[in-house]
């Protein structure tokens, strides 16, 4: 299966019509896609307009319905209240998760996070050793906080030292931020599908966050963002870089990139579920977690 975004810049009308999700501007059709093959409809744009009954079979069918707002940057999606049979039993053994089973995970995900940042740097060309010599020192419950030591010395190397890594700024933070939203809804699609609730994080603990544990689990996928957003700017006229219909479909597009999860390669929208059914065996459960290696892919 290869599941899709749909990514809507208006003005457009979305409906749903023989199980499938149908965009319409000025009485005309510009896309009919199945509804099962369909795993996040991104809306952007306040003269977009989506059916009632096409938000209720999204829910119904586990597909993430993402706001952007004015500045083109997600800032709310819509996911099913409970995803999965079990949801309740696997809640309960949620929050009664041990802590030190919680800080191996957080481990483990740093560990992929930094090690996805080295194969990035190394894809370009670029010395990845200060990044990697890192690895060793990562400790359960990463309290010498490496992931923070790791980005600094990746961003450097990256994006140039003049780069400064914002949330709220313009430019390739812009790309940056809008990439990592759309990833984000994707993990939380995910993991609301596995049954665990994306508020209740393993290190994030913001309480106005609602995506704690979304935040968590996309740590080691970051890098996909990054790459896809180097390779454009990479041949993009320095005025160009910037949030526009055209960036928005670069970076959506890389949810279609490449993961290895345990030996199984598959695009990221697929591998994502069995990331996070392993996440919550690994929460619940305490087993072993096995972070998704991000593919870097012409």
């Amino acid at each position: 299966m290869n599941l899709r975004v749909v990514a809507v810049t208006g003005p457009a009308w979305l409906a749903l019509q023989n199980r499938a999700v149908i965009v319409q501007r000025e009485g005309s059709t510009l896309g009919r896609i199945p509804l099962e093959d369909v795993a996040i409809i991104v809306i952007d744009g306040p003269d977009v307009t989506i059916s009632h009954q096409l938000l209720r079979q999204a829910v119904a069918n586990k597909i993430a319905v993402v706001i952007a707002d004015e500045k083109h940057v997600p800032s709310g999606v819509l996911l099913p209240l409970a995803g999965h049979s079990t949801h309740t039993a696997i809640l309960r053994s949620q929050i009664a998760a041990a802590k030190p089973s919680l800080k191996r995970t957080w481990q483990t995900i740093v560990r992929a996070k930094v090690l996805a940042q080295a194969h990035l740097l190394e894809d370009r060309h670029l010395d990845s050793k200060s990044v990697r010599r890192l690895l060793p020192f990562i400790r359960s419950g990463d309290p010498d906080n490496i992931e923070g030591q790791a980005a600094s010395k990746y961003f450097d190397l990256a994006f140039g030292e003049d780069f400064k890594r914002q949330r709220n700024a313009d430019g390739i933070n812009g790309l940056l931020n809008y990439g990592y939203a759309v990833l984000r809804a994707a993990v939380a699609r995910a993991i609301v599908g596995a049954g665990l609730h994306p508020a209740l994080g393993i290190h994030h603990q913001n309480q106005y966050n609602a995506f704690c544990l979304a935040d968590d689990a996309m740590e080691p996928l970051r890098p996909l963002i990054d790459w896809t957003t180097l390779k454009y700017i990479d041949q993009a006229d320095p005025d160009d870089v910037a949030v526009t219909p055209k960036t928005k479909r670069i970076l959506v597009a890389a949810l279609g990139q490449k993961v290895l999860l345990q030996d199984q390669e598959s695009p990221l929208l697929v591998g994502l579920d069995r990331y996070a059914a392993n996440l919550r065996r690994a929460i619940c459960d305490g087993d072993e977690l096995h972070c998704p290696i991000p593919r870097f892919e012409q």
